[in-house]
């Protein structure tokens, strides 16, 4: 098993590594979608470039490699930035959900999540 923390949440979710994230994070209840993505995000397949995430920390392996969509669709985005349904996890990373909308409290909750030790 491994570990994806959740910044925003506060949460520690234990999964298999091969996971898809979008589908760990819909499972869990928690919310990935901005306003844009609930009212019509694409069902997972890449194409809506709504389930945004940042990777704030991990290995560089703690994730699969960028995928063709992936790079196409995160071209003006931050290097750190993913998109959930095209990403599988392989190890233990930290996460924060919907980091176009970042909560005013980021630097205290990053501060937290780093704090804690991260399972690998």
């Amino acid at each position: 098993m491994t570990t994806i923390r959740f910044i925003r949440e506060g949460l520690d979710i234990q999964c298999k590594p091969g996971e898809n994230l979008r589908e760990l994070v819909i499972k869990e209840q928690l919310q990935l979608y901005g306003l844009k993505g609930i009212l019509g995000n694409c069902g997972g397949v890449g194409q809506c470039s709504t389930c945004f995430v940042s990777v704030e920390g991990g290995t560089s392996n703690s994730l699969s490699p960028l995928t063709t969509v992936e790079e196409e669709k995160l071209k003006n985005r931050p290097d750190n930035w993913r998109l959930a349904c095209q990403t599988l996890i392989k190890s233990s990373a930290v996460i924060l959900t919907k980091p176009q909308s970042p909560p005013s409290n980021l630097k205290d909750l990053k501060e937290a999540a780093d704090n804690k030790k991260l399972p690998r």
